[in-house]
């Protein structure tokens, strides 16, 4: 008996637990997405490539398994890969399939020809075109496997277009050897040890939370070693929710004089990147010493980092170890002038943050995310359910990261690594479907959302819960009013950062089938998040701030270490 190819590939997937594919159907691939929904498994169809990537990779961080993305060949893959490259910069597991021209029709110039393997060799772990078709569901378990073991990231399997149209003998298909999962090392005992001597003897330590430990699911070792150690922690944007946002020993609001004080730092999955100015002064203190605890052994000894202090492990089975060999050792914050620096900072911050509203004139970007995180917080209290946050943009991500409240696990995903555009809302779809229970918050600036707004009908089509808010201040970074847009266009001469004032993302919402809201002032705001978690299906928020036309723009942070890190 025989099997039609897509059959296969659904079978294969579906033996794999996959839940849901992400991806557009098209010449040659529709055959296999038909099957794959016929399978019994769900495919979210995008209207860019570039999102349904964005979406699988998103996918992949949240629930630790291959996020999978079936595409178009040629332009399809060269949209998809965007996806790509944010997933391997990220470190995040992801499956592409794309289909391809016919064996017999290659080097021809057939229908959308690109070699796709030799295209996204340089960016995947592995890319490859099967032998044969009766090799797919190899294929397919290898790329898989590659995926999430050693360093996450993206793998590539192409389908030709004279494999899809073919089927295999159930005798010659090779069934699945088995569902392949990450395989876990533990550390080095001797890098172990230096550690623990290094802790011990440290007068101001730092423990500092990134994204790699959000992924490893590591919450529970980190409160057991803080907990147990007394050690002040910091979450990067990305680590926040894996302990208390209001635990004793966090200082996000004090992050800069943590930094500067610090003589030694163990990062958990955080990398010495731009994110965290590269460990160097005037940042951070000039003797202070790294220990970085990373499953990629590569980034140990990166920039300020020290090699010969790194664990190379997998973060949980690390931190069991530190925790074990710590003992009883407590850091002695009581008799501690650091910590005190630090407590009385944080005190004076928070306090500075409560001031800081403005009452007069137009609503500003500061108020309204307040507005919005009160709000959301306060539903979230009454209802019992969690808020996943979605954040881009510039300075709606900025300041979103230092207002937004991440109450659990996993609670907020961003532009992350590559500070990337365009994410928010195939991150939001993915979101959804991997926390269906989970109410989805996207907090967009609007240049941010104009990247991918047509996804605005995928989330309505696909009947997802989630909320898109807009940051609307008519442009990028910066806007104009509407008497000095006229006068600017009137010359033809708009400033690069202006975007048209006023534009009502809300009405696009609104003709895609969802509901939509126009928020001038704090009422209309609260107001319209008190009815969207009520609606239960997809909603989005135009919210007017003040445009700050004459804000001065500054990139300054790009190479001046003394300003603050994105923590």
């Amino acid at each position: 008996m025989s099997v039609p190819f897509p059959d296969v590939v659904a079978r294969t997937l579906l033996d794999l637990k996959v839940k849901v594919v992400f991806g557009i159907v098209g010449i040659p691939v529709i055959e296999v997405c038909e099957a794959i929904q016929k399978a019994g498994i769900q495919f979210i169809g995008f209207r860019n490539e570039q999102s349904a990537a964005y979406a699988a990779s998103a996918y992949g961080y949240l629930t630790r398994t291959p996020g999978v993305c079936i595409v178009v060949g040629g332009p399809g893959v060269v949209h998809a890969m965007a996806g790509v490259f944010n997933a391997s910069a990220n470190r995040w597991p992801l499956l592409l399939m794309a289909g391809s021209s016919g064996t017999s029709q290659r080097y021809r110039g057939a229908f959308q020809e690109l070699d796709q393997v030799a295209y996204l060799s340089a960016s995947t772990k592995l890319a490859l075109r099967p032998p044969a078709p009766t090799m797919i569901t190899a294929s397919i378990h290898r790329a898989y496997c590659v995926s999430i073991n050693g360093t996450p990231g993206p793998c590539y399997v192409d389908l030709p277009a004279d494999f899809i149209q073919s089927s295999i003998q159930e005798s010659s298909w090779e069934a699945l050897p088995c569902i392949p999962r990450a395989l876990e090392c533990g550390p080095d005992p001797n890098q172990v040890q230096k550690a623990v001597l290094l802790l011990k003897s440290s007068k101001s330590p730092l423990i500092v939370i990134g994204k790699g430990a959000s992924y490893a699911h590591a919450e529970e070792k980190l409160l057991a070693l803080i907990e147990q150690t007394n050690v002040p922690f910091l979450p990067t944007p990305m680590g926040k929710g894996l302990l208390p946002e209001n635990h004793r020993l966090n200082f996000s609001s004090a992050r800069s004089t943590a930094l500067k004080n610090a003589d030694l730092v163990l990062l958990v999955g955080a990398r010495l990147n731009w994110l965290l100015h590269f460990g160097f002064s005037p940042r951070w203190s000039k003797n202070a010493k790294f220990i970085q605890i990373d499953s990629t052994a590569e980034e140990l000894g990166n920039n300020a980092g020290d090699v010969s202090l790194g664990i190379w492990s997998d973060i949980n089975l690390a931190l069991d170890q530190l925790i074990s060999s710590l003992q009883a050792w407590n850091y002695c914050s009581e008799q501690s002038l650091y910590l005190a620096m630090l407590q009385k900072h944080r005190k004076r911050n928070e306090s500075k943050k409560l001031c800081s509203s403005k009452k007069d004139g137009p609503l500003h970007m500061e108020d309204a995310l307040t507005v919005i995180n009160n709000s959301i917080q306060s539903l979230v209290n009454e209802t019992q359910r969690n808020v996943t946050w979605v954040s881009e943009g510039a300075n709606t991500l900025d300041k979103g990261r230092k207002v937004l409240e991440v109450t659990h696990p996993r609670g907020r995903l961003d532009s992350g690594t590559m500070a990337t555009m365009g994410v928010g809302l195939g991150y939001s779809i993915a979101a959804s479907v991997a926390n269906p229970w989970d109410k989805i918050v996207a907090v967009e600036g609007d240049s941010a959302f104009g990247f991918s707004a047509m996804e605005l009908e995928t989330a309505i089509r696909s009947r997802l819960d989630l909320l898109i808010i807009v940051i609307n201040n008519n442009g990028v970074y910066h806007g104009l009013d509407d008497s000095t847009y006229e006068k600017f266009k009137t010359h033809n001469q708009l400033p690069t950062t202006a975007l048209s004032p006023a534009v009502r993302y809300d009405l696009i919402c609104e003709a895609c089938g969802g509901k939509g809201y126009f928020a001038t002032n704090v009422n209309d705001l609260k107001n319209a998040i008190q009815d969207f978690w009520r609606q239960g299906t997809t909603c989005l928020i135009n919210v007017m701030v003040d445009p700050e036309m004459d804000k001065i723009l500054s990139f300054a942070w790009m190479n001046d270490e003394r300003l603050n890190a994105k923590l």
